[in-house]
């Protein structure tokens, strides 16, 4: 089963995975700051589908689960992590309102993935509430 969580978090955590290249290397910083105890909006299975549909959106929509800085690919299905900064977020908040929420609706439907749309208005409001409070995010996913 799959699994998929934003975590809020300060921006300047951004410095606790400088550095960090393997996913091994970001999972050791995540348990290092006890990640499970921020604030999280959790996207169940539903991260794939939204980075698929969003991959070919253009900045900063796309950036959602690329970051600023990514744990490194590697062969195994160990999950994804990224950080995005805040202002990363903010541009990402701004773009969303920016087009409408069928827009959104439509990119899921294209990819028939419609089922996922459910994690919209979750998402957007996490990342809306982290924009407004200066948050930056650490996305994880996989299975």
């Amino acid at each position: 089963m799959s699994f998929g969580v934003f975590y809020k978090v300060e921006d300047k955590m951004r410095s606790y995975f400088e550095g960090c290249v393997t996913k091994s290397d970001w999972y050791e910083a995540l348990d290092g700051v006890n990640i499970q105890n921020y604030e999280s909006c959790d996207a169940e299975e539903s991260i794939p589908a939204w980075a698929l549909a969003l991959k070919n959106e253009g900045s900063p929509v796309c950036m959602l689960f690329q970051g600023e800085m990514r744990a490194q690919q590697n062969e195994f299905d160990d999950p994804d992590v990224v950080f995005v900064n805040k202002e990363m977020v903010n541009s990402v908040v701004n773009e969303i309102e920016r087009k409408s929420k069928s827009h959104y609706k439509a990119l899921l439907d294209d990819i028939d993935c419609s089922a996922d749309f459910w994690l919209f208005d979750s998402m957007f409001e996490f990342l809306k509430d982290a924009a407004l409070n200066n948050k930056a995010i650490v996305v994880v996913w996989g299975k």
